[in-house]
């Protein structure tokens, strides 16, 4: 799958790898132009009382800094592209299913995000983590045995196994930077979104 080369790739997984683009690159602005970033992040308090709910989609196109930019980065070649073409493999919507799972995971992780939050005006967020998670769980799922991610000396891993190795990595990425924008209940309610959608599927 993710030896193909990048035109052969991208006719395979058009959604997965237009939103990759489209998130690093305004995530690039983001980092330079702190406005802009404001204004696209997830926070509650300004969705429900300014009524800005256009950052409930928007929050997944900015991240904190470039390592959280490059790690989703990553996540999504490895495995939003990969999930695109095994439900293109399973059907001739493959594309518009990886679409729908991707939404999902994400309307489910920043609605709840907000919902569970309208009040705390110092509760905010960003990046594309919880859409990923929902993925992931939803590859996991779908193809439970296959290997999306192959680590060095170790080898290929097992999409069952992959979904933990992911979170302990943002675990440990967020105690090292102490970075509050990256919420692990936010990957919770994106993986709750994948999974649903999965099993509609």
């Amino acid at each position: 799958m993710t030896e193909y080369l990048i035109p052969d790739s991208f006719s395979l997984a058009p959604v997965a790898y237009t939103l990759m683009i489209s998130i690093l690159l305004s995530s690039l602005i983001g980092l330079y132009h702190q406005v802009f970033f404001g204004k696209l992040i997830l926070h509650p308090y300004t969705i429900i009382n300014k009524r800005e709910y256009y950052r409930v989609l928007t929050s997944d196109f900015v991240h904190v800094d470039f390592v959280h930019l490059i790690f989703n980065q990553i996540a999504f070649y490895v495995i939003c592209s990969d999930l695109e073409e095994l439900l293109n493999r399973k059907s001739r919507h493959g594309s518009l299913h990886f679409l729908v799972i991707y939404l999902i995971s994400m309307l489910t992780a920043n609605i709840t995000a907000t919902v569970r939050n309208s009040d705390n005006f110092n509760y905010s967020s960003a990046g594309a983590s919880g859409s990923i998670m929902g993925c992931l769980f939803a590859f996991m799922l779908l193809d439970p045995f296959g290997h999306a991610v192959n680590v060095a000396v170790i080898g290929p891993i097992e999409n069952i196994y992959t979904a933990p190795l992911y979170i302990a990595m943002l675990t440990y990425y967020k105690w090292k930077k102490k970075n509050e924008a990256i919420n692990h209940d936010l990957h919770l309610y994106g993986a709750i979104g994948g999974i649903a959608v999965s099993l509609f599927f």
